[in-house]
């Protein structure tokens, strides 16, 4: 088995796995060449081109564990009918959930062509690495939903939690069923780990965080089966109830101490936690913050990533020299 699964099922190895969020994208000289030639949006939904951005990294970075899958979180809502296109300023969709009938039938075969692209990974990935899959978390969906973009503030996805309760609530059940339905997907093409991504939980207060997001990612989870899973609040706190969530690792975010979040969370599998602007210092000052990590994590099962994704800035040799660190 490897390295990935195994600790997620609760082994301690020597050297912890390493992949990293974000790991197949604009970084990678390869990747941008690719996107000379083709559309973001052609890479998502063309299953030999997200192959092969999947597999970039793992060509140029032998040591990494895990391949997740090239794709996007809001491919959920292109499937509910959003209409959504990813131009460089970021995401924009032609209807917003509250244009759009909860009850309404969902696209399932948007969701096919990463389903053939993990087939496809899967294929050519050397013996040590494991494929992973994603999805985008309840709350993280209600937002880009309900604002149509990026947001500074995410003002109208908040308010709508507490004007229209109800109808909210609606949505994040819908929201979580779904992104269950497509963590089995991939799990059901190859994925061996999955991970649920919860960007904009740093935008709610605790109070509603507790009431709308956490539960509505519990849900989801609770739904998944077939491979470990790994959730992502991205967060400068961890809500103590993060513990109970179904799921066997937390990833935890960069602002948080990955000694304090072991005392906190001692019965979850802890991934991360690099800050990916720590990598534009160069790699001195990232193997240094690597090496530390990877210390106050010594004798618990570890996976080491970052604590959030890959920046289009970060050099490629700092990264392997961070991977290097790792596995000495």
């Amino acid at each position: 088995m490897q390295s990935i699964p195994r600790v997620l099922k609760g082994e301690v190895l020597d050297k912890p796995p390493v992949w990293f969020m974000r790991q197949a994208g604009r970084f990678l000289p390869e990747y941008r060449a690719l996107r000379v030639k083709a559309s973001f949006e052609q890479l998502l939904y063309d299953a030999d081109l997200s192959a092969e951005v999947t597999l970039q990294p793992i060509r140029r970075f032998p040591n990494l564990d895990g391949a997740i899958i090239f794709s996007d979180i809001l491919v959920i809502l292109q499937a509910l009918g959003c209409g959504v296109t990813i131009p460089e300023g970021g995401p924009r969709l032609t209807k917003t959930l509250d244009q759009i009938d909860i009850n309404a039938s969902l696209d399932e075969s948007v969701f096919e062509p990463v389903q053939a692209a993990i087939r496809k990974v899967k294929a050519e990935l050397p013996p040590h690495v494991a494929m992973l899959g994603f999805a985008g978390a309840p709350w993280t969906l209600l937002a880009y939903g309900l604002e149509g973009k990026g947001s500074k503030t995410w003002g109208r996805a908040k308010a709508f939690l507490h004007q229209e309760p109800v109808k909210a609530q609606a949505w994040l059940n819908r929201l979580a069923d779904i992104s269950a339905k497509l963590l089995n997907l991939h799990i059901g093409a190859g994925a061996q780990a999955v991970q649920l991504f919860d960007t904009w939980a740093g935008e709610l207060d605790p109070e509603d965080y507790r009431a709308f997001a956490l539960p509505a990612a519990a849900r989801t989870l609770q739904q998944v089966a077939g491979a470990p899973k790994l959730f992502f609040a991205r967060s400068g706190h961890l809500e103590p109830a993060l513990a109970s969530l179904p799921c066997e690792g937390l990833a935890v975010p960069w602002q948080l101490d990955m000694a304090e979040a072991r005392r906190a969370f001692p019965g979850k599998v802890l991934q991360g936690n690099l800050d990916p602007i720590a990598l534009l210092a160069g790699a001195p000052t990232a193997r240094r913050k690597a090496r530390q990590i990877v210390d106050a994590m010594k004798g618990v099962p570890h996976i080491f990533n970052l604590g959030h994704g890959l920046v289009p800035e970060t050099d490629p040799a700092v990264l392997a020299e961070v991977i290097a660190e790792v596995k000495i």
